[in-house]
């Protein structure tokens, strides 16, 4: 992992605590910007974005020594199934925001956080500019084809995407 990537995942990491602190429990009790979730169940979106890196790395990885046209298709099934994984998101955030303490949802953040540098400590260096093709109908984040580096920055780029929607 290049200096820059690690340097915008360890910066997004301290904001995450930065912001998880700076909220008294009333205000994370408040209704965010999203009228959909509370100011809590935001956060827990957003620490989300990291909570998938890991398992989309290594997908990222298996898609990436494969031809093109295998995660294209997985794509275009993906993008299919885009209701079901709406629904999905939704409660997950809300059933997220409800479940984990603010010290859980801290310390889970650092350990798959942690896993994430591990992964990409033992990614190779030519393997960062494989990739693969992203169901694009689930996240306007996500573009069509995406590199290992691309996938990384992605929850950096998903965590700042939503820090306007905390309400104070």
């Amino acid at each position: 992992m290049n200096a820059a990537l690690r340097g915008e995942l360890e910066s997004a990491r301290i904001i995450f605590h930065l912001l998880l602190e700076s909220l008294s429990d009333e205000e994370l009790m408040r209704r965010s910007r999203n009228p959909a979730w509370t100011n809590k169940q935001m956060i827990f979106h957003m620490a989300l974005g990291f909570f998938l890196l890991p398992s989309l790395s290594v997908l990222g990885l298996v898609f990436g020594r494969l031809p093109p046209a295998f995660s294209h298709t997985f794509a275009r099934v993906l993008n299919g199934l885009t209701g079901p994984f709406n629904v999905v998101n939704a409660i997950g955030a809300y059933g997220g925001g409800l479940v984990f303490t603010r010290s859980a949802l801290s310390k889970i953040f650092d350990s798959v956080y942690a896993l994430s540098l591990k992964i990409a400590s033992h990614i190779p260096p030519d393997a960062w500019t494989r990739g693969m093709y992203y169901p694009t109908d689930w996240d306007p984040l996500f573009t069509e084809y995406m590199t290992l580096e691309d996938v990384f920055r992605f929850p950096v780029r998903h965590f700042y995407a939503h820090v306007k929607q905390i309400a104070r």
